[in-house]
């Protein structure tokens, strides 16, 4: 064994396992914010269904449930919420969601260090089914 074989070991595998564990937690960020988007909007479908049957508030409702549901963390903001329209009795409301992941706003950056405005867009599609049991 040579002198200072082992800082040039190290001084290589530090980096890979390094990257490699940025990586693995990258996969665990883009997961959360799938699953974050998909909560917000299955909750904001679920929402929309709570409003009078007819009436344009359904919409609102929705949008509230989902801007506020997306406004806790300052990697993944709230795009725009497509459908979630009027709800009619005994229907359904289906909603698309839109965020953008700011993975430049994370740890993660350094994986791509000449990207200062790393962002994945990604959506989620939820319908909202009313109780039989409502009346209106």
């Amino acid at each position: 064994m040579t002198r200072g074989q082992a800082l040039i070991e190290t001084a290589i595998t530090v980096p890979v396992l390094l990257v490699l564990l940025l990586s693995f937690l990258l996969v665990m960020v883009v997961a959360q914010a799938y699953v974050d988007l998909d909560t917000a909007t299955s909750l904001a479908a679920a929402s929309a269904v709570t409003a009078r049957a007819g009436n344009d508030e359904s919409h609102d409702f929705a949008l509230k449930t989902y801007d506020g549901t997306l406004k806790r963390s300052s990697y993944l903001e709230p795009g725009q919420l497509d459908g979630c329209g009027r709800y009619a009795a005994g229907g359904t409301v289906t909603c698309t969601g839109h965020a953008t992941l700011f993975l430049s706003r994370t740890p993660m950056a350094i994986l791509q260090p000449l990207n200062s405005d790393w962002q994945v867009p990604i959506q989620a599609t939820a319908t909202g089914y009313s109780s039989p049991y409502r009346s209106t």
